[in-house]
Formats: structure tokens, sequence, C-alpha cells
């Protein structure tokens, strides 16, 4: 069974995703790791994708969906927590023909409700693990050493798109393409919406036990 994470960049998606992935067994499929692998490895769709990323704006559907697709299927006999996917309806309608053609079920999609000012707060204190992509914040998730990443022991780096005018473009998008899914997935009775302000213990427990 599977789960989607929905939420703005910074909310706290990925550090839960990372404690659900090693206390749970899950595999934390990230359109955004998938992207920037492709714009790492200077494939073709990689070109067209850093684009995107420079800009802020999301990743075409059809290139972000075939990425995916391919991921799934590679991943299908594990519970898949998708973060940072769907951003709009037409990619949830794809994902719902993606996980029936695997044979599984989508159980639970988590809404990460968390204010403007405050993503701009964390954004600026993020770093992100240059080998195992874990994130961290310098503010509320700060790694016990100092540059050094708590799992791997990879340098801790800022990304490249984390920067206010990026920023402001990838909120902007998100409260307009992709915070319609809530009432989407609302409808469909899966839908559970996470204080995404609290400590991140705190934030897991809202996750675990919605589980």
């Amino acid at each position: 069974m599977h789960l989607i994470f929905l939420g703005p960049p910074a909310c706290g998606k990925g550090t839960q995703a990372a404690i659900l992935k090693k206390e749970h067994g899950y595999y934390h499929l990230s359109t955004g790791d998938l992207i920037r692998k492709e714009v790492t490895a200077e494939t073709e769709l990689g070109r067209k994708l850093k684009v995107c990323i420079e800009t802020g704006a999301l990743g075409a559907s059809e290139i972000v969906n075939e990425l995916l697709k391919k991921d799934v299927e590679n991943h299908r006999q594990m519970g898949i927590l998708f973060d940072g996917y769907p951003r709009k309806q037409d990619q949830a309608e794809f994902l719902d023909s993606v996980i029936k053609e695997n044979g599984s079920v989508l159980k639970r999609v988590f809404y990460f409700d968390i204010d403007a000012n405050e993503l701009y707060k964390r954004i600026l204190g993020r770093i992100t693990c240059n080998d195992c992509s874990i994130v961290y914040n310098l503010q509320t998730n700060p790694p016990k050493e100092e540059g050094i990443c708590d799992c791997c022991k990879g340098q801790l780096v800022r990304r490249n798109d984390d920067n206010e005018s990026v920023l402001k473009n990838r909120i902007q998008s998100f409260f307009e393409e992709t915070a319609p899914l809530k009432g989407f997935y609302q409808k469909r009775g899966i839908l559970t919406v996470i204080n995404a302000i609290a400590p991140v213990e705190l934030v897991t427990e809202q996750i675990i036990s919605a589980l």
C-alpha cells in the first residue's frame, strides 16, 4: 500500500519521509530527486527539466510522469511513499492508473499544512546531504555534526534552487496548482491534514497515528 505527502517546499516532507523509510520500510520516491539525477546525468529529459528547476516552475507533466512510472515499476514490490508528486490533478489521475496497473492501493494522503511565512524562514536554513539526499534544517532539524550527514556522513550542502526568487515561484506554484488536490483526495476519504509547524517528533506521531 502506498502513501502520498502533499506540501510546499520546506514543509518537512523530506524529514518525515526519511523517518518512514528507516522505521517502516517504505521506498521514498521523490520526484525532485529523480529530476535532479536526470539533470546531473545531462540526459535529454534532464536538459528540459533543468530550466524548470532554475526558474522554480513545475516540470512538464508528461516528462515527470515518464520518470515516475519507470521508478514505480522498478519498486512495485514495496510500499511507496510519493514525495512531491502529484502536483496537479492530471498527475493525480495518472498516478491512480499507474498504481492500479501495478496491482496496489493508495492507502493515505498526508497534506502538510503550513503558513507561507514559515516556509520562507525554513528554506533559508535548509541543507541537503550530497550523497543520500536527506534534508536538514539549521533551525528545526540540525545535524549532530556541522556540515556532516547523521546517516551516511556525507557532506551537507545548500541546493542551488534554495534562494528567495526561486522559492517564491515554487510556493506560488504549490498553492495555485497543488493545494487543490487537498479537496480531490478529501472527497475520496483518504486525506489526513498534518500540522506541519509542530516539532518533528509530533509531526511523526500525527502520521503514524493515521496509518
